[in-house]
Order: C-alpha cells, then structure tokens, then sequence
C-alpha cells in the first residue's frame, strides 16, 4: 500500500497556516513534525510512505490537481489543525473525484477536537491524540485488510453510524519512538529568519507543559494530545520528556544530515537544569545553531550560559503582559520581574530573545493595561517581538468563559489570523480597539528606524539576508496590505 501524507496548497482563499503550532497563518515555514514522526514509524514497520508539503514549497491548486491525476496513492493522510481543516477537506474532495477508491487518514488537533466534522462517507478515518502508535497499527490494518474496528485512540463512521472508540493510552516513554526521518521530507523550503544558517530543521525534545494557563494552545502535537486527554479525564496530561541522551543522539542525527540550524518547538524547553546541562554538554561540539521556548522563571544564567556555549541563537519568552492583575487573571504563574531577570540573563550570556505578547485575553485587560505592556516592551529592547490577540480556541478554558459570558464577537469560535484579526470584544475594549491596538504595537517595534539598523548591523550572510527580507516582506504584506 502506498501511503502519502500531504500538506496541500491553500484551497480557501485565506493564507498557509502554521501547522507546527496550529494558532495562526504562517510568515516562514517549519517541518511539520507530527508527520515526520508518524510516516517514520509507518516505514520502519515496512509501509511505503512519501510525504509532499506542496504549502512550504509554494505549489498551486493546479500543481496540487496534476499531482493528483499522476499519483498511484492508496491511503492519503493530512494533519488538520483549527485553521487547516476546509482547506485539508477541499483537498480530500479533489482526490475523491479522481480518485474514487482512495482512502483517508485525519490526525491533528482539530480532527481530534470535532470528529463529525471529517467522518461524511466511510473512506475516511479519524487518529485522535497522540498519534504514532494507533497511526503504525491503523495503516497495518488497512494494509492487510484487517479488522481495525477495536483499535483504540480511532473515530470512523460505519454502516450503524459514528464511531468513536476509547482513547489510547498515553506514550509512557517518549524515547521508544524512533528519531524522526528528516530524509523523508525536502527540507529546501524550510527556515526561521531568527537564526542564520542553512539548512534548518525542526525537533521537539518534550510533549505538554506543566503550565495552567487558561488561554494557551501549545504546539499543535501536544494540543492534540491534551485534548484528547481532557475529554476523557477532565484535566491536562502529564507532560512527557526525552531523554537527554536521546535529545543528544537525535542532534547528533541531524548534525549528520548536514542541517546547521535547529527550531525546538517544545512549549517548554528548560525543564531541571541538570536536564539542561546534560544536552547542552552533549550537542555543543556539533556546530548548530539552534533556539527554543522557554518559560522566564526557568531561566538561570548557569543554563543560559550552556546554551550560549552549545549554540543556541535565541529563546522565545512567553510574556504575554506586563501587567501583575492582567497575569493573575490568564493563570500565567509568573510575574514581569520574572522576565527582566531572563531577558538580562540571556543577553549577558549573548543569547537573543524573543518576548510574546498577547492582547485582550481577559476581561481585566484595559486599554491602559496594554499600553503599559508596550512601554515595557520598548524599554526592553528585545531583539523580537511577537505581538497577537487572544484567540479562545476550541478546549481551552478561555473558550469556554468566552462562550459562556458572550465575550466572541461572532457568538462562537470562528477561523482567524491572531497577528491581526481579533473574534473577542469586550464591553470595554472592542474588537476594532484590540485591532488597532495590536496594528500600532507592531508598527511601534518594527518599523522604529533604530529596530531597522540594529537588525541590519547583525546579518552576517546573504543567504540569512534574504531570509530576514523574505519574512519581513511577508509580515508587512500580511499585516498592513492584506486586511
């Protein structure tokens, strides 16, 4: 059985997603990992498997359609995320009327989320969660022609309806999947303009976050994961961690490959420092550049300084305000001071940083509030900042406050753009409000002629030159063109 995963072009006039966190259109593209981990464990079981990312490599609807009439495929797999799942479904449709036998596979988060949303004829099948393992038994099965109707962790629909079966237990040990098979996928399209070199690559050390925000949507593997898990036990799982020893025999992997720079997408990176070390100690002699997540609280300048030492560019800081109610409120756990001592410790260590800032994500949010956070901001200096509102997505506690109290500007959750598009209006601080707002942060930070200079005195290639003007090109056109 011949078995390809696709990411397909846009199919519904909005934009290309970012599949690896789920949350938002894309400005640059990352391997989309839940795929590469999950066609891994399919062809070391022996399936044939190809993976084609016709988003990243900038094909058309056209190019998509000819693909189609040529391919031989049985079995078509797509990763569908909140922002994905009409055009993944447009893309299902074109297959069907070419190919009227073919099969379907859905995992990701939003698969997970609404079911009946994909399950229309019997061709298709849902893996919910945390995907590997049910993805190697399900593909078996259909490969043989076997009974899949008990696996658990599957949604389907069937002569007597939906079905949706128990969920699989969680992956106890992480270090039992294989190291993903980056030769699966053409990295050539992928990059992240914070960092210099090329070629570059994705990892993800961790699954979960030991975190209780009430807005948070995590990379999109562990939503997936967490929202399975919620439905059925009413709280966040157990966050699940590589080994250091793996994380270090897969760098080791990748440094191999030829890439030289790294994106960890963890929601959370810097776990107990010892962990740090370990890592740190182990890839430092291999020559990439790398950067990660972390929470501020969690940053010592022993780790920082490991990190500077093993490679590390930069570190995205989860801010989100500098406001101690606006913090309480959102259940961050951390205070403002928290990440004026770790962007400190990280500049002394020469690490750039990354601070995320979130609008409007709670009612306690005020007009001043925000401002305040943005003179902070500029008083900081960070090398980047990521600006967005709040979105209460799907299976967050923020969604269901939102819902309950009227706070979403459409009466429920609808598909939007959170670097420009609010769907949350509150009595106080509207919806047009928050946009303006959110349109005068981004134009105050990266358009100051002194932001513009320092980044320009820092590129060291042509070929990270035309990567910061690709991104920046493209955040301009999306944020200030395309409204």
């Amino acid at each position: 059985m011949q078995i390809t995963f696709i990411i397909p072009p846009v199919l519904d006039n909005t934009a290309n997603v970012d599949r690896c966190f789920g949350c938002n259109y894309n400005i640059y593209f990352l391997p989309l990992l839940p795929v590469l981990y999950s066609a891994t464990i399919i062809k070391e079981a022996g399936g044939s498997v190809s993976i084609i990312d016709f988003a990243a490599l900038g094909k058309s609807e056209q190019d998509f359609r000819d693909f189609i009439s040529k391919d031989a495929s049985e079995l078509y797999v797509f990763y569908t995320v909140f922002l994905s799942q009409k055009t993944d479904l447009a893309a299902r449709d074109l297959i069907r009327q070419k190919r009227p036998h073919a099969r379907f596979i859905f995992f990701g988060p939003q698969a997970t989320y609404a079911p009946g949303g994909f399950l229309d004829r019997e061709d298709t099948i849902l893996v919910r969660g945390e995907p590997e393992f049910t993805m190697r038994e399900l593909v078996s099965a259909l490969a043989r022609g076997a009974d899949f109707s008990a696996l658990r962790g599957i949604s389907f629909k069937s002569a007597e309806g939906l079905r949706e079966n128990p969920p699989a237990a969680l992956i106890a040990d992480l270090d039992t999947l294989p190291i993903p098979d980056r030769t699966l996928l053409d990295h050539t399209p992928y990059s992240n303009p914070k960092l210099s070199r090329l070629p570059h690559t994705a990892a993800l050390t961790s699954r979960g976050c030991f975190g209780q925000c009430w807005y948070c949507v995590p990379n999109s593997l562990s939503y997936a994961r967490e929202l399975e898990y919620k439905k059925y036990q009413g709280h966040k799982p157990p966050a699940r961690l590589h080994s250091a020893s793996r994380v270090i025999e897969e760098f080791r992997s990748i440094a191999g490959l030829g890439f030289k720079s790294v994106s960890i997408i963890d929601d959370q990176f810097l776990w107990d420092e010892a962990r740090t070390l370990e890592i740190c100690r182990g890839i430092k002699g291999l020559g990439l550049e790398w950067s990660c997540l972390c929470r501020p609280e969690r940053i010592t300048r022993n780790a920082a300084e490991a990190m500077a030492e093993a490679g590390c560019g930069y570190v995205d800081i989860g801010t989100e305000s500098f406001d101690e109610e606006v913090l309480a409120s959102i259940k961050k756990e951390m205070s403002p001071a928290d990440t004026r001592k770790a962007v400190a410790t990280l500049r002394q260590a020469g690490i750039e940083v990354e601070i995320n800032i979130l609008l409007g994500a709670t009612p306690v949010e005020t007009e001043a509030s925000i401002k305040k956070t943005l003179r902070e901001v500029r008083r900081l200096n960070a090398d980047y900042v990521l600006f967005s509102i709040a979105n209460p997505f799907p299976g967050t506690e923020f969604y269901q406050a939102a819902k309950a109290r009227g706070w979403m500007y459409y009466g429920d959750y609808v598909p939007a753009d959170p670097a420009k598009n609010s769907i949350i209006s509150y009595p106080h601080l509207s919806k047009k409000k928050l946009e303006r707002l959110l349109a005068h942060a981004y134009l105050s930070f990266y358009l100051d002629p002194r932001y513009l200079v320092k980044q320009a005195l820092k590129i060291r290639s042509v070929s990270e030159f035309k990567s910061k003007l690709r991104a920046f090109a493209n955040f301009i056109y999306k944020n200030f063109i395309k409204r």
